[in-house]
């Protein structure tokens, strides 16, 4: 089996994954999520995810009232993609 970067098993993820979840982790600066970034590439669409990131880190330092990552999270974990509703198909 190839192992890529970090020891991440290639057969899991495709090399496009990989890649942006470390773009995720390495903007928010959270490295040590990298297993939730690399759940949210397969789960999420990248444009979906590349917006949410976009916005979080424009936001000006006193509106994060903990940290960009987990107001990220919060954001994604929210989102309608994780509802039932399948509206937006």
């Amino acid at each position: 089996m190839f192992i890529m970067k970090n020891s991440i098993p290639s057969h899991m993820f495709t090399p496009n994954e990989i890649q942006l979840a470390h773009e995720l982790a390495d903007a928010l600066e959270d490295r040590k999520s990298l297993a939730f970034y690399l759940s949210c590439a397969k789960k999420y669409p990248k444009e979906y995810l590349l917006v949410t990131l976009a916005h979080v880190c424009t936001l000006p330092a006193h509106s994060v009232r903990t940290t960009r990552a987990r107001l990220f999270t919060s954001i994604i974990t929210k989102s309608v993609f994780n509802t039932h509703d399948h509206s937006w198909d």
